[in-house]
């Protein structure tokens, strides 16, 4: 459809209709293209740090914080005396004799 203007006006008494005028082209907002580098590196730093803290508070909350608890109620509950005593009456500990436990256990009962 190509446009075409109104012929000339001729003095009749009625008025004549003309088509519209076709639409104005699409505005299109041109790219900013200075500074884009730097606003495009600022971006990508701010998503990577919040991305890295984001991760790293999971990994505390998930994974860090129920293996220190977990180590707490090991060494809270541990019973290092006697787990001791018993590696070394099976002879698992090369600097104590297997010999002199038997002595001091039959002194201890």
């Amino acid at each position: 459809m190509s446009y075409q203007p109104c012929p000339p006006s001729t003095p009749q008494p009625c008025p004549q209709a003309c088509p519209p005028p076709p639409p104005a082209p699409p505005c299109r907002v041109k790219p900013i293209m200075r500074g884009l580098h730097r606003a495009q590196t600022k971006a990508l730093i701010a998503q990577g740090t919040l991305l890295a803290f984001i991760g790293g508070a999971a990994y505390y909350v998930l994974i860090s914080a129920p293996r220190i608890a977990a180590y707490k109620d090991f060494y809270a509950k541990g019973e290092f005396e006697d787990w001791a005593d018993e590696m070394a009456r099976k002879g698992l500990f090369q600097s104590v004799p297997v010999e002199s436990l038997k002595d001091n256990q039959h002194m201890n009962k």
